[in-house]
């Protein structure tokens, strides 16, 4: 039904006329982009108001209050955008793997955990190299570190365990619900700004202190920078509460795909 729609749209593109053509090919291009969605265009609609909203907030009064009193800001803040930006891409190519890998499932016979371990094991790769570009960048700006450099692979399991867990979970119910897609950008942007990426974990401590446990990556970039900027002691409760939330989500993850990938597929 989806190949005919595009094939009848695509039939009716202009030969002759340049600039009609440009447009027919940039409506096809847009509609692809909503076609499957249940809310469909109502998602291009909602997704800037919110983004407008979320940054008209933050850059007129959270940021102007977060950036006083923080020295090395842009290590404070690099050192937690390597680990932010590793999660939201991992569980972005993660929420169509089930649907991109099918085939292989069914023919293969593969397990499906492997398909998730084996896209963060090729994203790793890259997030050791940007790491170790910030070390030599941040000892260019005279940080030392200390032996709680030997804690930096537990918050990184951490990582790990929750971005394959919300993977597995989204992977799953992308195929019954493919908007769940535009869902995800609004809550990686709400995420962005209720981490403490821009500000440290006490701000928010100040405001809402619930959400520091809440909030997993609150309290795991709080301790990133403890190791990476500062060279300061790691809050050692907050490093088991959110390690054990990781390993939580992790089969959360786990045990929802399991149950309902299948499902899905006879969905389809």
């Amino acid at each position: 039904m989806k190949k005919r729609y595009f094939n009848t749209i695509i039939s009716k593109i202009p030969e002759n006329n340049r600039f009609e053509l440009i447009w027919k090919l940039a409506q096809v291009d847009f509609k692809k982009r909503y076609y499957n969605d249940r809310l469909g265009i109502f998602w291009a609609l909602l997704n800037p108001i919110i983004r407008v909203m979320v940054y008209f907030l933050a850059f007129s009064y959270l940021i102007p209050r977060a950036i006083e009193g923080i020295d090395n800001f842009a290590l404070f803040l690099f050192s937690a955008l390597i680990f932010w930006l590793e999660f939201t891409q991992i569980i972005r190519k993660s929420m169509r793997l089930l649907l991109q890998k099918r085939y292989l499932i069914e023919n293969i016979k593969i397990f499906k955990i492997d398909l998730f371990v084996s896209l963060a094991l090729a994203s790793f790769i890259g997030f050791i190299f940007n790491l170790f570009a910030y070390v030599c960048i941040s000892l260019l700006f005279g940080t030392e570190f200390g032996s709680q450099l030997i804690f930096l692979p537990i918050l990184t399991i951490s990582l790990y365990l929750i971005a394959i867990g919300v993977g597995m979970l989204l992977s799953s119910i992308y195929i019954f619900f493919s908007d769940i897609n535009h869902l995800v950008d609004i809550i990686i942007l709400l995420g962005f700004w209720t981490s403490g990426i821009f500000f440290p974990a006490d701000k928010i401590l100040e405001v809402w202190p619930p959400l520091y446990y809440i909030n997993p990556f609150v309290g795991l970039l709080d301790n990133v920078r403890n190791i990476l900027v500062y060279n300061l002691p790691l809050d050692f409760q907050i490093m088991t509460i959110n390690l054990t939330q990781a390993i939580f989500i992790y089969l959360i993850g786990y045990k929802f795909m399991e149950k309902y990938s299948p499902r899905a597929f006879e969905y389809l």
